[in-house]
């Protein structure tokens, strides 16, 4: 087996930015044109530089800042994970000078769901990782009562909507967290049915979604 690779995050972004580039058929003008449009003024020449990075050339770019990752995440219509993370499995994202995180252990991090091993780093990782959590089970419950809707069944989408209230009562505004819209339809089922005392907190979906 060959041994691993460890590349930055610099050059994890560059190698992905040339790839994606060039399956969007995009030109390297073209897609300075899109983060310009973004906010971002890249040219030919930015985008040129980064994918440098790509092949170890001289004159690469060394750094590509928080704001450029989520504007490129856009231009090129990916997760901005996905730009960050090497996903081929054989290749090692260095997240810190001295510290390397294989492809998959990297991209659980990133996202929230791989916490340190170590007990008290893992209880500082879980109580900050808290908030993401709740936003998925949010989700997650807001799918399955949207499902359950869809199949007109009343009672499985009433389950759901009870679990949501109590995602939204304790896990986001007892959090000072303002959850996401809701069907209005949906809160007066929560708070007549009393799931949902602050259910005024909520804001209300627009008619078209």
């Amino acid at each position: 087996m060959s041994p691993r690779e460890k590349i930055t995050p610099t050059a994890a972004i560059a190698r992905q930015v040339s790839a994606l580039r060039s399956a969007r058929g995009l030109t390297a003008k073209e897609l300075g044109e899109r983060m310009t449009a973004r906010g971002c003024k890249w040219d030919r020449f930015t985008v040129s530089a980064l994918e440098k990075g790509a092949k170890g050339e001289k004159g690469a770019r060394q750094n590509v800042t928080v704001a450029e990752l989520l504007a490129l995440a856009d231009a090129l219509d990916v997760p901005p994970v996905t730009l960050l993370v090497p996903l081929d499995g054989r290749t090692d994202l260095e997240v810190a000078p001295n510290v390397a995180r294989s492809s998959y252990s990297a991209l659980f991090w990133v996202t929230g769901e791989n916490a340190p091993a170590d007990a008290e780093r893992r209880a500082r990782w879980l109580e900050a990782a808290g908030p993401v959590d709740t936003y998925r089970t949010f989700r997650d419950t807001f799918r399955a009562a949207a499902k359950a809707e869809t199949r007109e069944d009343v009672a499985g989408r009433d389950a759901h909507l009870r679990t949501l209230a109590q995602v939204i009562e304790l896990g986001m505004l007892n959090r000072a967290i303002t959850p996401p819209a809701l069907p209005a339809e949906w809160l007066d089922v929560m708070r007549d049915r009393g799931w949902l005392e602050r259910a005024d907190e909520v804001p209300v979906q627009a008619e078209d979604g």
